[in-house]
């Protein structure tokens, strides 16, 4: 029997998926330090302890035009991922995330006799649903972090098991006076995590911080992206870049506008009143329409599977309708109470579990 080189190959590709499985490396170590595992990831899982073979920035790609223009790039990431693969011949191989990019290492492992675990797998529920037939031929195991995910994943006989929520464990020693809070004049804007992401939304935040020169804003920066991208921001009197210390600057906000996301999740459970926008190509948005089959584009929306946060998305995304729903939710106690009761309803349907330690406990029964 050919060797293994490696007990555990992860691929990831993007930030939020770098730290999901940087907690799953902690743990894995924690039970046998003398683990090998390889990686395609980032920073957080090499100090996890993963070995990184390449950085997610190298093949991270958001939006269906910009998939388009990157494909030679991601068909020739594509190539040597396979080649890692099949030069370290891994016990199992976990896809974190990254749907347009794992599945097709699904389908390559599975052919080639790998033992394939998703966690966080692609939300065929909202749009391409052809990928229910690919995660039941090509993966043994699916790790949910949505609640309502498992219920449509065994309705179509797949492999799952819901771990519970990633962020809860994120969020354990942070909490919030929010009351305390909501005259202090301070925002919290969170751009998003990608260059894609930021190329829309800081113009609007620009724009947003000169119309009120009265407030505090603190821009939740990425350490990973180049610093000038926030010298358009960070310029103005009343901005403050923080860099990786994204719920504290949360905490300690009256409001928080976030770019849609895993942040708007965490933002609600740390009990902010919070404005969701998303903004990308408008081929991009048109194709996506056309695709995309759900009500709200919010985590708090979806699991809520009801309006709790505003949703402004594209031509909405706009400073005029951004400075309304701050003044709303600032004016109107009940608006803004409504809002928090039903943050504290998502808490319980999300419920408590340590999803990287459930995941890694059954990672570890299967290698």
């Amino acid at each position: 029997m050919e060797k293994n080189n490696s007990d555990i190959f992860i691929i990831s590709g993007e930030k939020s998926g770098d730290i999901h499985g940087s907690y799953i490396i902690e743990n894995l170590l924690k039970s046998n330090s003398s683990l090998k595992i390889d990686c395609w990831g980032g920073p957080q899982m090499e100090n996890a302890g993963g070995n990184i073979l390449e950085n997610y920035s190298n093949y991270s790609v958001m939006g269906f035009v910009e998939v388009f223009y990157k494909l030679p790039l991601l068909l020739n990431k594509l190539k040597k991922c396979k080649k890692d693969i099949l030069r370290l011949n891994p016990k199992l191989i976990l896809l974190i995330d990254f749907p347009g990019f794992n599945l097709k290492i699904a389908k390559f492992a599975k052919r080639n006799g790998f033992n394939v675990h998703y966690y966080i797998p692609p939300k065929v529920w909202a749009w391409n649903p052809s990928r229910i037939s690919i995660l039941k031929k090509y993966v043994d195991k699916i790790y949910s972090i949505l609640p309502f995910e498992k219920k449509y994943f065994l309705k179509n006989s797949l492999n799952v098991d819901y771990v519970g929520n990633p962020v809860i464990k994120k969020l354990d020693s942070f909490s919030i006076n929010n009351s305390e809070n909501f005259n202090n004049k301070i925002i919290s804007l969170l751009p998003g995590s990608r260059i894609g992401e930021l190329k829309y939304s800081l113009p609007v935040f620009k724009n947003l911080v000169e119309k009120l020169p009265n407030y505090k804003f603190n821009v939740c920066g990425v350490s990973d992206l180049p610093k000038s991208i926030y010298d358009g921001i960070k310029k103005f009197h009343n901005v403050n870049v923080k860099y990786e210390n994204t719920y504290d600057t949360i905490c300690n906000s009256a409001f928080s506008i976030v770019m849609s996301g895993t942040a708007s999740l965490e933002v609600a459970l740390l009990g902010v009143p919070q404005v969701v926008v998303f903004k990308i190509s408008k081929l991009s948005y048109l194709i996506g329409k056309l695709l995309i089959k759900v009500n709200f584009i919010s985590l708090v929306n979806l699991i809520l599977s009801r309006n709790c946060v505003k949703e402004l998305i594209q031509d909405q995304f706009n400073t005029v309708m951004i400075v309304d729903e701050l003044k709303k939710i600032e004016n109107n106690v009940e608006y803004r109470n409504n809002m928090i009761k039903r943050y504290s309803e998502l808490k319980k349907i999300i419920g408590m579990s340590d999803a990287s330690l459930k995941v890694s406990d059954k990672l570890l029964l299967s290698i």
